[in-house]
């Protein structure tokens, strides 16, 4: 836990090219580095951005993460497997039309990545006692036994939901896995309450296997090992809480096959708990906390997934649920109807505004985009939104300061600089308006939008 939050000087240097996007990349003197390659081998696209430090322990991966000049945390697009020593595009990147460097650190990331912040804006640091112990302060001015909360003294179900709070995901995309309850914030769980009145989860209703990096909590808690413990089975009952070093505590149960079984001194784990490819970071193997019997390892159903949902492991209320399965619903139709049917939280909104101006909707989408901004004055696509918005009805200097604001919030976001080309255009200035497509086309080099407009204004 302690090396959840490391500094970038443990990440060497190197190189890896990413076939299926054509991009080009290279780690070194603290900078990752981006770059394609033109037709006469030059190198066209280049992007650079400094690495401020790096997330994970090291057991299995690296990834480099860069604060912007505005604060804002960026999770780079590669990151560095220590099991193969070498460089590959972190989970979820390994794709065409992935997102780059423009993918968010944000505080659901942070909550299990690193210690509950002192101030919104603060450089993480990594996981401390805090997160299993509580307040550390009256342990710290006068140690003493009673002065500090002892997991090893609750009931089984709160430790349990100790290590759950960061290792239950039940999957890292196709579908909300979870909600925090209402009035809850991201960093207010704390150890020693019951994780319910925290988070609802959720899972796929077919319940297709699937194995994921995160998927510890996931896969134990649907063990037939946990259903016979009758809850007695926590994570500590085989780790460590400190040095997550593990024991072989089947014995507990299975004492008359540690007699019997593999010559007297079984090693449990070896068969019954295998180290699998995690299929959402195929570079990283992980064990399969399944303890299930040796045979051939279920498939990983990648495929989309637009079916109902369920509470899972009874972690859900019906309300929870109906939230749960109408924000599933909205990701996967798409359509303003769907977006409306979801919780009002700024995130949705924005979704839903979005929706409304692609259906045609605009008059209904600008009050929508207004409390957007009231709750976030520099949330980008919502700026780009009222833009598009001036910008239709002939107002385009009034839509092109929108579009400054919306630059100055995020420098990086390729629609931002597609609809600065577009008003440039309007004004009749096609030399600026390349340069602005030529910068979207830099930072999303699979922008199909960004290459029509910048070849139509070429001509």
């Amino acid at each position: 836990m302690g090396r959840s939050v490391l500094s970038k000087d443990v990440l060497p240097e190197g190189t890896y090219y990413h076939r299926i996007s054509n991009r080009h990349y290279a780690i070194a003197n603290g900078v990752v580095r981006r770059h394609q390659k033109g037709a006469n081998g030059a190198e066209l696209n280049v992007l650079e951005k400094p690495v401020n430090l790096a997330i994970g322990s090291g057991n299995h991966a690296y990834t480099p993460i860069h604060r912007t000049p505005l604060g804002k945390l960026i999770e780079l697009p590669v990151t560095w497997y220590t099991g193969e020593k070498a460089w590959a595009m972190s989970p979820g990147y390994d794709r065409p039309d992935h997102l780059g460097f423009r993918r968010p650190i944000t505080p659901e990331c942070l909550f299990c990545h690193a210690a509950y912040p002192d101030t919104p804006a603060a450089t993480p640091r990594a996981i401390d006692c805090v997160r299993c112990h509580g307040d550390t302060g009256a342990h710290l001015r006068r140690p003493q036994r009673g002065s500090i909360l002892n997991p090893a003294r609750l009931p089984p179900d709160r430790q349990l939901d100790i290590c759950l709070q960061c290792h239950l995901e039940t999957a890292s995309s196709g579908f909300p896995d979870s909600l925090r309850l209402s009035g809850r914030d991201v960093f207010s769980y704390r150890p020693g309450e019951p994780l319910a009145a925290y988070k609802a989860y959720f899972d796929r209703a077919d319940h297709a296997p699937r194995f994921e990096i995160n998927h510890a909590g996931y896969r134990m808690l649907e063990s037939r090992c946990f259903a016979e413990s009758k809850g007695a089975l926590t994570c500590t009952t085989c780790h460590d809480p400190h040095t997550a070093r593990a024991r072989n505590a089947c014995a507990g149960c299975h004492k008359t096959v540690e007699r019997t079984h593999g010559g007297g001194n079984p090693d449990c784990a070896s068969c019954h708990m295998p180290k699998r490819p995690a299929g959402d970071a195929p570079h990283v193997e992980m064990t399969d906390h399944r303890i299930a019997k040796p045979g051939p390892a279920e498939r990983h159903d990648p495929a989309p997934y637009s079916g109902p949902l369920v509470a899972f492991a009874n972690r859900a209320n019906a309300a929870m649920l109906r939230q749960a399965q109408a924000l599933h619903f909205a990701r996967t139709n798409g359509s303003a109807a769907a977006w409306k049917r979801t919780e009002a939280t700024t995130a949705n909104l924005a979704a839903l505004a979005d929706a409304l101006m692609r259906e045609g909707r605009h008059e209904e989408a600008l009050p929508v985009i207004d409390k957007v901004l009231k709750a976030d004055p520099d949330h980008v696509t919502a700026l780009n939104g009222l833009a598009v918005y001036h910008g239709m009805r002939g107002r385009t200097e009034q839509a092109l300061a929108i579009l400054e604001r919306a630059r100055a919030a995020d420098p990086d976001h390729p629609l931002t600089w597609i609809n600065l080309g577009v008003a440039h255009e309007a004004l009749g200035d096609r030399a600026l308006a390349l340069d602005r497509y030529n910068e979207a086309v830099r930072l999303q080099p699979d922008s199909q939008e960004a290459r029509r407009r910048r070849a139509a204004v070429s001509q």
